[in-house]
């Protein structure tokens, strides 16, 4: 079976993420009250889910979900080792190692130029990364 080339889209994917990176950055420096509305617009109050990004992230991930092959999840059954492996993985080992990782840096080493408050939200930001380093992956 041949396989797809890839579109100019996937081929530059890093590229376009710098470029609405950078684009959303001067978005934010030329209207600043509009971001601080977007900002404040939340599910419900003091719920801080943020409807914007919320929109946004679906919007990135449902063209992704239209693409499922619902038969070959299904078939996962019969070889359930790559499935296994990456949870394995994903849930144990990689959680585990960044919250050790995290500990001895944000806790230790840049103990001393970081506020304790601070280490702990780096350290439970750390720990979330190793646990969905995708929003995607969360999402499906």
């Amino acid at each position: 079976m041949k396989r797809a080339a890839i579109g100019g889209f996937e081929r530059y994917l890093s590229l376009w993420v710098v470029l609405c990176m950078i684009v959303g950055v001067e978005l934010g420096r030329l209207f600043p009250g509009a971001i601080d509305v977007l900002r404040r617009v939340e599910l419900g109050s003091g719920s801080q889910v943020n409807v914007p990004i919320a929109i946004l992230i679906w919007l990135m991930i449902y063209p992704m979900m239209l693409r499922i092959d619902v038969a070959s999840v299904l078939n996962v059954r019969r070889r359930p080792r790559g499935i296994l492996v990456t949870l394995f993985v994903n849930w144990l080992v990689k959680p585990f190692s960044m919250a050790f990782l995290g500990w001895l840096f944000f806790k230790h080493v840049f103990a001393s130029l970081l506020p304790a408050n601070l280490a702990d939200q780096y350290l439970a930001g750390v720990i979330i990364l190793a646990a969905a380093p995708c929003t995607a992956m969360v999402f499906v």
